[in-house]
């Protein structure tokens, strides 16, 4: 993953952090909501997607 891509979603992870999930807008178009799926739980990827732009991020991103 570009550490450049990680850094432009940061305060979205950031806000999924505090357990905000809802309203999260995307970091490269605005566009609200983005779409926070987890797969298989807590122990597989999360993916963070946005239904506009369709960019997204998908990664464990918490301990683990």
């Amino acid at each position: 993953m570009d550490e450049e891509e990680l850094i432009v979603w940061q305060d979205v992870l950031d806000e999924i952090a505090a357990g905000r999930r809802a309203g999260l807008a995307c970091p490269h178009c605005g566009a609200r909501p983005l779409s926070v799926e987890d797969d298989a739980g807590a122990s597989g990827p999360t993916r963070i997607s946005c239904p506009s732009c369709r960019r997204f991020l998908q990664g464990r991103f918490g301990p683990g």
